[in-house]
This record gives structure tokens, C-alpha cells and sequence, in this order.
């Protein structure tokens, strides 16, 4: 292994990420890791993401949008065309229909982390007390959905936008290693002593960034790192949603 190389926040953003990729001239011998959220909100459909994950050997860790998704195809498997109709958003139904029996077995089998040496890559957040070799259902759920804590280390809603505290990797403590992270989006890369989010927005018009670390003797080089990353050609998000409202006009 000669580099760990992580990715942010990619939300169907391939043609970024194939830009992205060149800049960083990947090797055979670097391993690639995604911190989940590959699908959904941006221009390309799940099942085009997973294949090219799955040919470009890149190791992908399960996101909340991951977890959705299969819940949702599921669910459409088990009801059929009204669950759709009745429950989705255009975008999650065309996630839906894009996705094959083989994607859904792919997305079932996701790691909720990796860890590679003394570096340890999940999607969203670690809350205190949470042990990743022994996380439950519930937890393993919560991890994907951890951005900010309340004054009692408490877990705040996406929705509330008042009383906040702190950003869970500001008290972290390095029990798991040095942890590499998404979920919430941030203008540029925010790091803390022992933990990093680098979901930098690419499907809301920002950029999609990469986290360089050199591999030495089995050990991670956390302390000297290179952030890269590569401009959203649009804000796919912002555009989908105008879309949205126009077909309600």
C-alpha cells in the first residue's frame, strides 16, 4: 500500500470524481476509500455510482443515503408501484429504479468503517462512548446521522438549528484512531486534533475533496496529509430543487 486516498461526500457527482482521480494519478498500489453518500441529489443514478465503484476497486463505507436507498428499494420490492407514488421524492424513486438486485446485495454488505492501521474512516460521526467494534443496530444508524452535539454530548437534530455546542469531532477523543469523516458539509475540510470531515459540498455547487495519507511501515501518516479536491461543474442540488418547485407550478 503507498497512499490511503479518502474521499468526501460524492452524491452521484462521477464526472468530479473522475477528475478528481486523474489529479491524483492513481496507482494499483493506493487504496481508495469513500466515506459513503456516493448516491442520491446529484446528476448520476445509484446504479451507474456502484459499478463504477465496484470497477475502480474503490472501498466505499455505509452512508445514511446507502442505508436509505436500500430501505427504500426494500420496501418497493415488497409493495411495488404505490409505495413509490405515495412515499418518495422524484429523486429517491429514481434512485429506487436505477438500483438491481446486485446493487442492493452491494449496498447491504457496506462497512459501517474501515480501518486501515492506526486511520479509521466512517461516514458521519463517533459519539461518546460508542465502540466500533461493538455497536448495535441503533448505533450503527446514529453514526451515519452524527453532526453536532448539544452541552450534553447529546446528538442535535438536522433541523435544529439553535443551542449548538459543538461539532462531534471538536470532542472526540482518538480512542478509534485518527478518523476520517463526511455527512456534514463544510466550505473547506474541517479538522479537529483527531478526526477530519471532509464533505465539502460538491452536489450543492462545491467541491469534492480527497484526503492524501502516506503509508510507512504499517503506520499512517496522519500528521502530514494532503488535501486536494476538485470544483462542482454546477450546484445539482439547487438546480433539482427548482425543478421540483417549477413541475408543482
Amino acid at each position: 500500500m503507498k497512499r490511503v486516498i479518502v474521499y468526501g461526500d460524492i452524491h452521484g457527482c462521477l464526472d468530479e470524481l473522475k477528475t478528481l482521480r486523474e489529479k491524483l494519478d492513481i496507482q494499483k498500489e493506493d487504496l481508495e476509500i469513500s466515506v459513503g453518500d456516493i448516491l442520491n441529489k446529484g446528476p448520476y443514478l445509484a446504479h451507474d455510482m456502484i459499478r463504477y465503484v465496484q470497477e475502480h476497486h474503490i472501498e466505499v463505507i455505509m452512508g445514511n443515503n446507502e442505508a436509505k436507498a436500500l430501505r427504500q428499494y426494500r420496501k418497493y420490492r415488497k409493495s411495488g408501484e404505490s409505495y413509490l407514488q405515495t412515499t418518495l421524492r422524484p429523486f429517491e424513486t429514481a434512485t429506487v429504479l436505477s438500483l438491481q438486485e446486485e446493487d442492493a446485495a452491494y449496498l447491504a454488505a457496506l462497512p459501517y468503517h474501515k480501518r486501515v492501521h492506526n486511520l479509521t474512516v466512517i461516514h458521519g460521526g463517533l459519539l461518546p462512548g460508542m465502540s466500533l467494534d461493538a455497536l448495535d443496530e441503533t448505533e450503527k444508524k446514529e453514526m451515519t446521522l452524527v453532526r453536532y452535539l448539544d452541552k450534553n454530548l447529546e446528538p442535535i437534530p438536522w433541523s435544529d438549528t439553535e443551542n449548538r455546542y459543538k461539532f462531534w469531532a471538536e470532542v472526540y477523543d482518538g480512542r478509534e484512531g485518527f478518523i476520517v469523516a463526511g455527512h456534514h458539509p463544510f466550505p473547506e475540510p474541517k479538522v479537529a486534533h483527531y478526526a477530519m470531515d471532509i464533505d465539502t459540498g460538491c452536489v450543492y455547487g462545491g467541491k469534492l475533496t480527497a484526503a492524501v495519507f502516506e503509508v510507512k511501515k504499517e503506520k499512517v501518516d496522519t500528521k502530514h496529509y494532503t488535501l486536494v479536491s476538485q470544483k462542482a461543474a454546477r450546484d445539482y442540488w439547487n438546480e433539482y430543487l427548482k425543478g421540483e418547485r417549477d413541475e408543482e407550478d
